[in-house]
């Protein structure tokens, strides 16, 4: 299955919103770095990350605690989106040894705890 990360320019996984790339995993290996939409915005900004990697065929979001909002949680279940929970901080390339070795364990949700309340738009 196709795999979305966000990493910023030291190779660290950060939330939706903080890293400069999202990479897309494709199954067979190869990758493709996209400049994280997040960052052009004041709003809608995990959305915008998430259309991203929806639109390039991510079926799994590598999801450090507070990558999501309710509002982007909720459309990334209404899409069957599934998880690769990490721990902040992690290394990308500590967790595609993980993946590799099969390590790391796919979920189907995220710890509430970990999931920020969404942002009232301003009118």
């Amino acid at each position: 299955m196709t795999i979305a990360v966000v990493v910023n320019d030291a190779g660290i996984i950060t939330t939706i919103t903080e890293g400069s790339v999202l990479r897309i995993l494709a199954h067979d290996g190869s990758t493709e770095n996209f400049r994280n939409p997040a960052l052009d915005l004041t709003e809608g900004r995990r959305g915008a990350a998430l259309r991203l990697a929806i639109e390039k065929g991510a079926k799994i979001f590598v999801a450090p605690p507070e990558t999501f909002c309710e509002l982007s949680y909720a459309k990334a279940q209404s899409e069957n989106i599934q998880f690769y929970h990490l721990p902040s901080n992690s290394p990308y390339e500590a967790f595609t040894t993980a993946l590799a070795n099969g390590e790391i364990t796919l979920s189907t949700t995220l710890p509430e705890a970990e999931i920020l309340p969404s942002v009232p738009v301003k009118k």
